[in-house]
């Protein structure tokens, strides 16, 4: 049966005009493409949008705020565009640079001298520009669970936590993803402009760009304004179940990921950027200069003949807030993101004058499919690649094998050992230099789990394999269940290591870097 259900599409009169651009290229079918890839992955909802030579040729809205709700998603409704937020901070660093208040090769300590890394030779010499370009030297999302899935961190707990957190590679050795340091480059704004960052990008960007609807965090809703709910599954679930409202990102994380715009604005967003950082009323906000040096790649992501979310890419590289690739052999911008039940993609062919935006309320890859789709199809009328029919294939793989490893967790092995110790003696508080304390109970013969800076990973342990336990969360949505493992010496707990059970773990569970030491 369809799921789709298409609350707006494009108007008529935007059909009818044609760019300088169109008559070179087919053009796709927006809707038919939306609805494929919605019907395909059974998602909730989604926004999407097209500019072409500076007008908006395509908006279409599909689905509900909420499962079940009824509410139509309109292109007035506000989506959680998660870390393409990352730029709005690179821009306002870049701002501040050409007001000559700071500059990207500035050590970070000039403006927050209590912020250091695990390696104090690195402290001293981490840059602005380090911030932004994942090349710290972390490992892959290094720290996030101070923030997630519903962690409770304010700036100071991230500072803190970065000097915590070892190293996994040389510093600007290579490319891990990361989202804390963006939180301490947001504090480089708030300390250097006298704002806070949501105060900044709202008066200094949102405002002259004429972004008018969009919520520089989710606390900043206006009261009435139409924005959706987030939706998660359990592996192998058909359908998404609205996110606990605790998963949605507190103000903390708003530089790394915690805008919310409709698509509408979005194409503001991308016209001002084709338009090279100059508005729709012919206000410069960026230099020429400082547009370049934000585009200009820095870390190398992957390079041969990769094909990552759809469409041949020769080559990608992180610049200040932005990907930077090819697309068939045609440069491209580009950013993704994703937040507890929602994703969004952006798409810029700056040599086509070209932007492709689109955002669900479902954690799946229902935004990146339908953009990289539209964008391969803009670039030279031909469809090398379908990028939808990819996503779908591999959504149902993929959840396939988390079912069938958290299954397999659930069921011990033949040969499993039992606990080397009575379970009273695994129960405790635990602490880790970065993360905080974990506190293990026993409770009518079972153990329980309770990481204190959330209230979603708290529950049951069941055994496993001798000292290993299965932590199984209650909300079976964020697919993020772990295997806990205590460390025993002498006859006594002395520590414990955690990793997650299945590869569909989001890799904000950062359960790897935990090391709890008993106290």
């Amino acid at each position: 049966m369809m799921r789709v259900r298409i609350a707006a599409t494009v108007a008529a009169s935007a059909l009818a005009w044609q760019p300088a651009y169109a008559h070179q290229v087919a053009q796709p079918d927006y809707a038919a493409e939306a609805e494929r890839i919605i019907e395909g992955l059974g998602a909730t909802g989604m926004t999407a949008a097209v500019l072409m030579d500076g007008k908006v040729v395509y908006s279409g809205a599909f689905g509900t705020l909420e499962e079940g709700s009824g509410k139509p998603v309109t292109n007035d409704t506000l989506f959680p565009i998660a870390s393409i937020s990352k730029a709005f901070t690179t821009t306002a660093l870049a701002m501040l640079v050409d007001q000559g208040k700071l500059g990207w090769d500035d050590p970070v300590r000039k403006y927050v001298p209590e912020f250091g890394m695990y390696d104090p030779w690195v402290s001293e010499r981490f840059t602005v520009r380090d911030l932004l370009t994942h090349r710290s030297g972390l490992g892959l999302g290094a720290g996030d669970l101070v923030m997630w899935p519903d962690g409770n961190a304010k700036a100071p707990d991230v500072i803190n936590a970065l000097k915590h957190l070892k190293p996994t590679t040389g510093f600007r050795d290579g490319y891990a993803y990361d989202n804390l340091l963006y939180i301490v480059a947001g504090e480089v704004v708030e300390r250097v402009s006298g704002k806070s960052w949501q105060d900044f990008v709202t008066d200094d960007i949102f405002r002259p760009v004429g972004m008018t609807a969009c919520a520089a965090d989710g606390s900043r809703l206006k009261p009435g304004q139409p924005h959706v709910r987030g939706h998660e599954r359990e592996a192998g679930a058909s359908a998404g179940v609205p996110i606990d409202p605790r998963m949605e990102f507190s103000p903390t994380v708003a530089p790394a990921g915690g805008i919310w715009c409709p698509s509408a604005d979005m194409m503001k967003w991308a016209k001002f950027w084709l338009d090279g950082g100059v508005t729709a009323d012919g206000q410069r906000l960026v230099s020429e200069k400082q547009k370049n040096e934000l585009w200009k790649g820095v870390t190398p992501v992957g390079s041969g003949i990769i094909r990552p979310t759809g469409g041949s890419t020769n080559l990608q590289m992180y610049a200040l807030g932005w990907f930077v690739s090819d697309l068939e052999g045609t440069p491209i911008v580009h950013h993704s993101g994703g937040a507890p039940g929602v994703t969004s993609n952006l798409i810029l062919i700056p040599q086509r004058n070209i932007a492709v935006f689109a955002s669900s309320n479902d954690y799946m890859s229902t935004a990146g499919a339908w953009t990289r789709q539209i964008a391969d199809k803009l670039i030279d009328g031909k469809q090398d690649n379908d990028v939808i029919a990819g996503a779908i294939k591999s959504n149902a793989e993929v959840n396939a094998a988390a079912k069938s490893a958290v299954a397999a967790a659930a069921a011990p092995p033949k040969n499993a050992k039992k606990p080397s110790l009575p379970l009273s003696a695994y129960a405790g508080t635990y602490r880790d230099q970065w993360y905080g304390t974990v506190t293990i109970t026993e409770q009518r013969g079972r153990l329980a789990i309770d990481m204190s800076r959330s209230e979603l990973l708290d529950g049951p342990l069941t055994p496993y394999d001798g000292d290993t336990f299965a932590a199984f969360w209650p909300d079976r949505t964020m697919k993020a269940d772990a295997f806990v493992t205590f460390a025993v010496e002498d006859g006594k707990v002395t520590g414990i290591t955690m990793k997650p059970i299945s590869d569909i773990t989001d890799f904000s569970f950062d359960f790897q870097d935990l090391n709890l030491v008993k106290e």
